[in-house]
């Protein structure tokens, strides 16, 4: 019997799915700068780049 893996759900075959994270305790300019100049690498190659924004916080200062 043969048995063919499918990609994932809305993934053409023979495509790669790729996931950045960027994180650090200090509230500065570099996680941001950093997501958005990849970002926009990547989409210069000709990628589809979805950004998301995690903030366990909830905008309350955590002290820093």
């Amino acid at each position: 019997m043969h048995t063919t893996e499918s990609a994932p759900h809305g993934t053409p075959n023979g495509t790669t799915k790729h996931i950045f994270v960027t994180g650090g305790v200090v509230s500065s300019l570099g996680k941001g700068l950093t997501a958005a100049s990849l970002g926009n690498l990547l989409t210069a190659r000709g990628l589809r780049v979805v950004m998301q924004k995690l903030d366990p916080y909830l905008n309350v200062d955590p002290g820093t």
